[in-house]
């Protein structure tokens, strides 16, 4: 019986492994997606963000494609604009992030009410969810700034 026991155990850690290891390191687990999109814009555990938005007037991409590889819905409308709404949450609070996996999925927890959902793909990527993590208005605001002014719209009353 402990035979078969140490067979079932061996073929589930080896399938476990396998995963892992065709997952794209960046990618692997949820605390490295994280570091990942900070590490795309050049932010370093110990900066002070702030600041540095402020001299720089805002954060700049580093690495198009890591930036990229890091989320599971970017390609939608405000899709850049949410994903800069959940760097700015991320950056905020790298210091106090908490982490938590249940199956294909996991939560960050940036402060109380406030998380980032993400979902491991069939690649074993853990990628960020933005219609999961950026709350509806905070969506129709940014879909909205970004919706082109129509010519109708743009007039000015004479």
């Amino acid at each position: 019986m402990s035979a078969r026991l140490a067979v079932v155990l061996v073929v589930l850690l080896v399938s476990a492994c396998g995963d892992a290891a065709t997952a794209d390191p960046r990618l692997a687990t949820p605390e490295r997606t994280v570091r990942t999109l900070l590490a795309a814009h050049g932010i370093a555990e110990r900066d002070d963000v702030q600041a540095r938005m402020i001299a720089e007037g805002g954060l700049s991409i580093v690495d198009r494609e890591a930036y990229e590889a890091c989320f599971a819905d970017l390609d939608q409308p405000g899709g850049a604009g949410m994903a800069g709404y959940v760097l700015g949450l991320l950056a905020a609070a790298r210091g106090e992030l908490r982490y938590e996996l249940f199956e294909q999925h996991a939560v960050v927890y940036v402060r109380e009410g406030v998380r980032i959902a993400m979902r491991r793909g069939d690649d074993g990527a853990y990628r960020i969810v933005l219609a999961e993590s950026v709350p509806a208005d905070v969506r129709r605001s940014i879909v909205g700034l970004e919706a082109p002014i129509s010519p109708a719209t743009s007039r000015r009353p004479r």
